[in-house]
């Protein structure tokens, strides 16, 4: 394990980042040397999947009315056989028009019942915050995936213009709404489930990085860790861990020793005080869409999903570093919607969000 040296918050945000009052009250480390191992670039390889490649596209809306009552689906086109249908109408309006219209990464419990939501202010910005929902509670007692499928949406736009009936005070109750913090790109927070940590990673300065957790209660950053992968490598933008604790994220090649457009994909852990990373020596030679929105793991089937919009890749994390082409399952979707990320409960229902509106969508069976 790489050094760390504890730092205060400001004195590590002055050296590295040019000041910033993200983690006012939160531990921050600094590792030293590179956290990422070495590798041979002349044994990288890729294994040659199914090119379902997305081009990027204007993003569509799903709806005419944004008080929908009714879900709406999306489906496969190529690839793997999938469905979508709406399960949660995620708030637009909260204090003014579409103020939570930029959500960026999802965190669903193992029972489908708490959802933390990462929203950032703007779709180009750095600062965000973290909505806890108890789905469980909110479906039971308000119907929001069911009977009243507007209630969620409704409560946040009547909070907006200071017209809150009985019924959207009481489902506030079931909506917790964490402070503003520096979020990075936003799209990366996730949950280990082997210790219920959950983390992010912060926006990259040049080749340095960073990795923050944050409190399930407060919604806040506690813990940061700066590092470095190395001086060539930028850490990605995405984030996921599978039931050993395991974390991984992946991003695309730029041309070089790997193939242009190649998904590089990296292990490692995220540790009390450092962390490390390696990549994993295969990648996928035709990386799914123009953009990689996010990753996600399914403990069900042991697998990575690696999103784009509108295109979902997965492989078995048992094969990772010697894939056959065979094992890497691939599928665009119908709707031209923004995919923000995909989530698994523990019984491998996949629940997808995409935005314009922010939405959860739900397989329609547990296979995917």
């Amino acid at each position: 394990m790489k050094k760390a040296v504890l730092l205060t918050a400001a004195a590590t945000a002055a050296l590295l980042f040019g000041g910033t009052t993200t983690l006012a009250h939160a531990k921050t480390y600094t590792q030293h040397g590179n956290a990422l191992a070495n590798y041979n670039v002349n044994k990288y390889k890729t294994v040659k999947n199914k090119n379902l490649f997305v081009k990027r596209y204007t993003f569509q809306q799903s709806y005419t009315n944004i008080f929908q009552t009714s879900p709406t689906s999306i489906s496969s086109t190529k690839g793997k056989k999938v469905t979508f249908k709406s399960n949660v109408f995620l708030p637009v309006t909260y204090n003014r028009s579409a103020d939570w219209g930029n959500p960026q990464s999802e965190v669903l419990s193992k029972d489908g019942n708490t959802l933390y939501e990462l929203i950032t202010t703007s779709s180009q910005s750095t600062e965000g915050w973290i909505v806890r929902y108890n789905l469980g509670a909110l479906r039971s007692q308000f119907g929001i995936s069911t009977s009243h499928m507007d209630a969620l949406r409704r409560a946040t736009y009547d909070h907006s213009v200071n017209k809150m009936t009985s019924t959207d005070k009481a489902i506030m109750k079931y909506v917790k709404i964490g402070p503003k913090f520096n979020t990075g790109h936003g799209q990366s927070l996730a949950m280990n489930p082997k210790n219920g940590q959950l983390w992010f990673i912060g926006a990259p300065v040049k080749v340095h990085s960073n990795v923050q957790q944050v409190s399930t209660s407060t919604l806040k950053p506690t813990k940061k860790i700066n590092f470095m992968l190395k001086s060539t490598v930028t850490m990605g933008s995405n984030l996921t861990f599978d039931k050993k604790g395991n974390a991984y994220f992946f991003t695309y090649s730029n041309g070089g020793w790997a193939p242009k457009g190649a998904v590089k994909i990296y292990k490692g852990k995220i540790n009390q005080k450092s962390v490390k990373f390696h990549l994993i020596m295969q990648g996928l030679r035709y990386r799914p869409g123009t953009k990689p929105q996010s990753i996600a793991y399914n403990v069900k089937r042991n697998r990575l999903y690696f999103v784009s919009d509108s295109s979902i890749s997965s492989v078995p994390v048992s094969k990772l570093g010697h894939l056959k082409a065979s094992q890497v399952e691939g599928t665009n979707l119908s709707g031209k919607r923004e995919f923000e990320g995909i989530q698994f409960t523990k019984n491998g229902a996949g629940y997808l969000m995409t935005n314009k509106g922010a939405e959860l969508m739900k397989t329609t069976n547990n296979k995917f």
